[in-house]
């Protein structure tokens, strides 16, 4: 079992620098790469940037699941903009709690995903499995 960490990142005004631009989801995917089926919590939270250095900004939880994946399959979890999730320049961070040991391909690897519905991309809020730290339980 593992817990790792996204790190902070944050919310762009826009995909695009357009009015019509901001960003609408957060995808959180999964693909589990064991021989059984693996669970995984994910939380996400929001960082209040209210709080400027060098107070310690409060994290709120704002979207908790708990993930059962079959073996050698996938899931994927959509997190709405909104105003009880986040909006632009909001400050982010993921958590996924569970068996992240994919290098060894006995659990899951993550990757995020911002964007909007016709496919473009925030590519600040792009992150890959091997760019998720590990954190102590």
């Amino acid at each position: 079992m593992a817990r790792i960490t996204s790190g902070p990142f944050v919310v762009p005004r826009s995909v695009d620098g357009t009015n019509n631009g901001a960003v609408e989801f957060l995808l959180i995917g999964m693909d589990n790469v064991a021989n059984r089926r693996v669970a995984a919590t994910v939380i996400v939270y929001v960082c209040d940037t209210s709080d400027l250095y060098p107070a310690t900004p409060q994290e709120v939880e704002i979207f908790r699941q708990r993930v059962v994946i079959p073996a050698r399959d996938g899931a994927v979890l959509r997190v709405n903009a909104g105003p009880n999730t986040f909006t632009a320049n909001t400050m982010l961070r993921v958590v996924v709690d569970g068996n992240t040991e994919a290098d060894e391909a006995n659990g899951i690897v993550v990757a995020l995903w911002g964007g909007k519905a016709d496919g473009r991309a925030a590519t600040s809020m792009i992150f890959k499995h091997e760019e998720f730290i590990e954190i102590e339980s």
